[in-house]
């Protein structure tokens, strides 16, 4: 097992793993398919890869194991928190192949987007969850990170709640 820095030459990998599992855990909550489609290529595309991949404020993780990516985390760096004081970096992405959940690889990749974010001189770890992901939260929980403040995901055909939460990093 390795987690890396991912490059540009991990994009296609990456785009694939991205669409394929937020799909499978997260496509039955769309009303709209057109709309998740949409989602997935913009959230995906070509140049969202090329400009994050590359930018000093955004990191990719990627855990292999023998080789093969299982999965992945993007953090976005200096964010101010939605809906709360402060700003930190911003766990945008933690996705796994569903056959390598439950298995401790989570709590191993966020704890390396943790030291990523200390490295960088963030004060916190923050992130947005699904309200109704009793099992994203309950692991974020056992990270240590706690429900600040309450938004929502809002398309043109379904408003979906979120809680916001938070680690402090630099205590």
């Amino acid at each position: 097992m390795d987690i890396r820095q991912a490059t540009l030459a991990d994009q296609r990998e990456l785009q694939t793993l991205g669409r394929e599992t937020y799909r499978h855990y997260f496509g039955d909550l769309w009303q709209n398919s057109d709309e998740l489609e949409q989602f997935l290529a913009d959230d995906f595309s070509n140049e969202e890869m090329e400009n994050t991949l590359q930018s000093p404020d955004h990191r990719w993780l990627v855990l292999q194991e023998q080789g093969d990516a299982v999965g992945f985390a993007k953090v976005h760096f200096n964010q101010p928190l939605e809906g709360a004081e402060g700003h930190g970096a911003k766990l945008c992405k933690l996705y796994f192949k569903p056959q390598s959940r439950a298995r401790g690889l989570g709590a191993m990749l966020f704890d390396a987007v943790e030291t990523a974010a200390r490295e960088n001189g963030q004060s916190c770890l923050w992130l947005t969850v699904l309200q109704s992901n009793l099992p994203a939260i309950g692991f974020y929980q056992r990270q240590r990170m706690h429900q600040v403040a309450e938004t929502a995901y809002v398309t043109a055909t379904q408003t979906t709640p979120l809680w916001i939460m938070k680690k402090d990093i630099n205590d």
